[in-house]
Parts: C-alpha cells; structure tokens; sequence
C-alpha cells in the first residue's frame, strides 16, 4: 500500500513530506526523533482520524480491514514504496492489551483519543534455555493525545500496549524498516515463557504444511 484515497489527501501530504524526509537519515536514532518531532500534530488533528474511523464504519477500501495483520486491532494506514517505514492505526477496547511482544523494528507510538499505557519489560535471562525468558518490569507511562513514546528492536523493546480506562482508546504508530524475521517473540511473564508469535497468513501456512507432511507420511 502507498497511496490513500483522494478524500484523505491531507494524510497522504503527510506522509509524501515524511516519506522524502525520511531518506535524508540513514541511522535510527535519526529516524525516531524526526518521526518523534512530527506526530504530535497528526495526532490531534481529531477531524482526519474522523474521517478514517468513518472509512472503516462504512467498510470502503481504505484502509482496507481484510489485509493481514499481526494483531486483529491493527489497521494499515501506509507503506513507503522503498519499506522505509509503514503507518498503523490501533484501537482498544476497554482494558485491552496486546500480549508482550518485542518488535523486529524500531517504533514511534502515539495517542490519537484517550490514554494508552505502555508496559515496558527487560530481559534478564541469558536466553539459552528455549522457550524460557525471565522479565521484569520497568516502567508504565501513560500517554495523553498527543503524546508519543519509542520503541526499540528486539529484546531492547520488549512491551506491551492497551487501554486502562473504560471508553475506546486510538493509537497510532509508525515502524521502521524490520529486520529479517518472520515472527515476534511473545512472552508470558507470570509463567516465564517466550514463544514465537507469527502473523496470521503465514501461520496458516506452516499448518497447512504440517498438516501436509503429517499426512504424506502416512503412505
């Protein structure tokens, strides 16, 4: 996906302007605090985030809710034709948060309407033991319309997302270039186990294949 309807030209204008700015860093920490610079103004222009809530009411092609994603909350707004950084709209129910996950990419989150909190965890086993990962708790802040935090790959963004109040919450994040991996790592914390988290389409894949081989090997 690179492009947005027409009715949505301001959006498009917006990302067209951090699409040509975005080539102009080469390192991360660039990238974050640029993406870091410009959100904020996005996230309260509450008139455009009406206009795309009422794109996906009404069920009209953008952004389209058939397209596969990790998290079933999880819409795409844009892809940058050279992958430089993807745009996606998230929406929580009351008390609904993802599982803890890290990320394959760099990331700059945001409150669009409400609060979402933000659990962040360090690592402290020495990952050698499959399928066991030891957490702790580091902080939660709590983000108003407006406000945006980062997120960074691999074990250095392990965290979870969600709505601590009880109206709807709106979230908006943009992700960097990911790395090759086909999966997130989720955890559980209480029970201190890692697995491996694939999205939807290419899990059904690796069943059907599994299935395949199951079967074959009956001959």
């Amino acid at each position: 996906m690179s492009r947005v309807p027409e009715s949505l030209n301001e959006l498009q204008t917006i990302f067209d302007r951090w699409s040509e700015s975005m080539q102009n860093f080469k390192d991360m920490e660039k990238r974050i605090f640029y993406i870091g610079q410009e959100m904020p103004a996005l996230l309260l222009n509450r008139r455009l985030f009406q206009k795309i809530l009422t794109h996906i009411v009404k069920g009209q092609r953008y952004p389209d809710t058939r397209q596969a994603t990790m998290f079933t909350n999880e819409f795409i707004l844009f892809i940058s034709t050279k992958r430089l950084f993807s745009v996606r709209l998230y929406l929580y129910e009351p008390g609904q948060y993802t599982p803890i996950h890290d990320h394959n990419s760099w990331g700059v989150y945001g409150c669009v309407h409400n609060r979402i909190e933000v659990i962040r965890y360090r690592r402290e086993d020495d990952e050698t033991e499959p399928g066991y990962a030891r957490l702790n708790e580091i902080e939660r802040p709590i983000l108003h319309p407006g406000q945006t935090a980062s997120v960074l790959p691999l074990n250095d963004g392990i965290h979870q997302a969600g709505n601590p109040s009880g109206q709807t919450s709106v979230m908006l994040c943009v992700y960097g270039t990911p790395i090759r991996r086909l999966y997130v790592n989720q955890y559980d914390h209480p029970q201190n186990r890692v697995s491996k988290l694939y999205p939807p389409r290419l899990r059904k894949k690796m069943l059907a294949s599994q299935a395949l081989d199951s079967i074959e090997n009956l001959k």
